[in-house]
């Protein structure tokens, strides 16, 4: 796993103490606030009041326009079709629109395009099928604002559009009766941190002549669970209709989300953006990803009996997804441990036939996190490859994917995450010309990044001094669960749980013993030992267990006490350039020497067979190895030389000295040699 790096933002103490007891809300929420950009009275108050009201929808540029076509295709009796996305932003903006004409007397229907065979937005086909059906307008939502080629289409069809989206719009926008997207450059709404169904939910506001409130009571359910799921901004009045539609959520509203939520184990449950964000969305993102929408669509719009049916359909889909996931990551694994190369340029490209591209966005997002760089996972499919990119923060893949758009049929996406098609054929020239572009903007690349909001006391672990954060709900992007850093606490003791999968750990700071749960993490993989100094990366939770309030802490990361972190990263940085036979000055090539690469085997050989990191094994040599980077050429030339064995285990390594090597002579490794040329 690579090492995280610790963004901890800097809190004025004193002031903020002051500003808790003028609250009188409990310290450690007046240091949270402060460190994320509340520093006065007012501010902070605001924060916590969330007291925000809707906002006016014909602020949005082109609203009115789309309004007045809407209110005529209603008086005239059109039939509107609403063309939707497939992904649960998209399903919910759908759902949404469809529900509230419906419920005005409009002839409406709805038009998803298949994931596999017609790919994301409009389409000249699906546009003309729509038009043979009778309909006299079209809807977009959450998609629409780059399909300049289409509206024209649809044009000479006769057929008008309205779009709605929440995506970046290019040069030209499309032919429409009017385009509604908070990112048009002419837009001065400030409505940038809505959903696609936000901007819908917005829509429907406007043709109740802008009052909102009845409509947040009546679909807030479903913009909150779409707004959680796109994971936009938690801010201004995304906070109010999050807040309320979870409380919708649990009180009973829309009868299919009621279905799912008893489905995935949430029924009756308090409900949070986080557990709707791995509860309800994977399970209403698969349908799309596996080109059953119409199903997902059909519980989100119905009231007839056999919801529950559809739910459990839908459940089965998502343990679908997971095994079908679950397999293509293991396949990448065992790729990477028969050939490396891959793993160390700057961008990981990784291909496979047969992997089913409706899930290899998850599966980059899940290398990404295992590696620590930017990863495009394609699906090779005839003589095209499709593909997902993910990337960590500092790093814009689609600035890097838009340098080699020579090479692509198709591609878009932010500075986060992209989608991208070529042909099979020139995978290997832009997975080239990719690394080439990174390494020259990105001499340095950027490492993953955890954002702590201030250093917690073990003291402080309790339920009456932490139960005030869920004042600062909803947590989502934007304003995210907060992460404490408690420094120096030892390891006393390592105990499985969750029939081995996670693990419970006792530690002492300041005189305090307190447990943590480390969620994925093996004893058999755990790198740590009883009476290692660690500093933690934690969250916490206050929630009711048999009637009573109890306390939990949640493990995000660990360190080890006393270790240079920026220096580690540097090592890092400096160990990649190495081994991809990138120049690097001879003064600042940090070659192991002879007695470097026997500390290592001499401590591996007594340790015997041990889960490590590098960054662990740097801790444990005590400076008897200058640097990280030179112990993990120690350990690439060990392997080369038949002396030690390694294998990806959990936060590390698994490590083993050979059992009776062969007698080497370690200065005729070609490793060591291409270091010392």
């Amino acid at each position: 796993m690579p090492i995280k790096r610790w963004h901890v933002q800097e809190v004025a103490q004193q002031e903020a103490a002051s500003l808790a007891k003028q609250l009188g809300v409990a310290p450690v929420v007046a240091r949270v606030l402060w460190s994320r950009g509340c520093r006065t009275l007012r501010e902070m108050e605001a924060f916590l009041s969330c007291q925000e009201e809707l906002c006016d929808p014909f602020a949005l540029r082109d609203m009115d326009l789309a309004v007045r076509r809407i209110r005529q295709a209603l008086e005239r009796g059109e039939r509107v079709a609403i063309y939707g996305d497939y992904d649960c932003d998209g399903m919910m903006a759908t759902a949404l629109l469809y529900r509230y004409l419906e419920s005005v007397g409009c002839d409406v229907c709805y038009y998803i395009p298949e994931r596999d065979r017609e790919g994301y937005g409009l389409n000249k086909d699906a546009l003309h099928r729509i038009h043979q059906e009778g309909v006299g307008l079209v809807i977009t939502v959450d998609n629409g604002i780059t399909a300049v080629e289409e509206a024209d289409y649809a044009d000479s069809l006769g057929l008008d559009l309205v779009i709605t989206d929440h995506h970046k719009p290019r040069a030209l926008l499309p032919r429409a009766a009017a385009v509604v997207d908070p990112h048009r450059l002419d837009d001065e709404s400030g409505y940038e941190y809505l959903a696609g169904a936000g901007v819908a939910f917005k829509l429907c506001c406007a043709l109740e002549g802008g009052d909102g409130d009845l409509l947040l009571d009546q679909f807030g359910d479903l913009v909150a669970t779409a707004t959680v799921a796109d994971i936009v901004p938690l801010v201004r009045e995304n906070r109010l209709i999050v807040r309320r539609g979870l409380s919708q959520l649990e009180n009973g509203g829309t009868p299919g989300l009621e279905a799912l939520l008893q489905v995935c184990g949430l029924g009756g449950k308090a409900l949070t953006s986080e557990n709707v964000a791995f509860g309800l969305v994977p399970r209403i993102n698969s349908a799309g990803r596996f080109d059953q929408v119409d199903r997902a669509l059909e519980l989100l719009v119905s009231e007839e009996d056999g919801l529950e049916e559809i739910a459990q359909e839908i459940n089965a889909l998502n343990e679908h997804r997971r095994q079908t996931e679950d397999q293509i990551v293991r396949q990448i694994l065992d790729r990477l441990e028969q050939d490396e190369s891959a793993l160390r340029d700057r961008v990981v490209v990784l291909s496979g036939e047969g992997w089913h591209h409706g899930v290899v966005g998850i599966v980059a997002s899940r290398m990404v996190e295992r590696l620590g760089k930017p990863c495009i996972v394609f699906s090779l499919e005839g003589e095209n490859a499709r593909g997902s990119a993910r990337s960590v923060e500092g790093f814009s893949i689609i600035d890097a994917i838009d340098a080699c758009s020579q090479h692509l049929l198709r591609y878009g996406g932010h500075n986060q995450a992209a989608g991208l098609t070529l042909p099979v054929a020139a995978l290997e020239e832009f997975t080239r010309q990719i690394n080439h572009w990174a390494a020259q903007h990105y001499p340095e690349m950027p490492s993953p990044q955890l954002a702590i909001d201030c250093t917690l006391h073990p003291q402080e672990l309790t339920v009456p001094q932490l139960e005030p954060l869920n004042s600062l709900e909803p947590f989502g992007c934007g304003n995210e669960t907060p992460v404490f850093q408690i420094l120096g606490c030892t390891l006393q003791g390592i105990y499985p749980i969750g029939e081995g999968r996670h693990l419970r750990l006792r530690l002492c700071g300041e005189g305090m013993v307190f447990y943590a749960v480390y969620f994925g993490m093996r004893a058999e993989s755990f790198p740590y030992g009883v009476g290692d100094r660690l500093d933690l990366a934690v969250t916490t939770e206050v929630g009711e267990w048999n009637g009573e309030q109890r306390l939990s802490v949640k493990v995000r990361d660990l360190h080890l006490t006393g270790l240079d972190y920026e220096q580690l990263h540097h090592w890092e940085q400096l160990y990649q350039q190495l081994r991809r036979g990138e120049p690097v000055p001879p003064a600042q090539r940090p070659v192991p020497t002879r007695e470097d690469i026997a500390v290592v085997y001499r401590y591996l050989r007594a340790r015997g067979p041990l889960v490590s990191s590098a960054e662990v094994l740097f801790g444990r040599l005590g400076g008897r190895v200058a640097d990280l980077c030179r112990i993990k050429l120690a350990l690439d030339i060990l392997e080369e030389m038949h002396l030690v064995t390694r294998h990806p285990e959990g936060g590390g390594e698994r490590l083993a000295v050979v059992e009776h090597p062969q007698r080497v002579d370690i200065t005729r490794s070609r490793i060591l040699l291409g270091l010392q040329n």
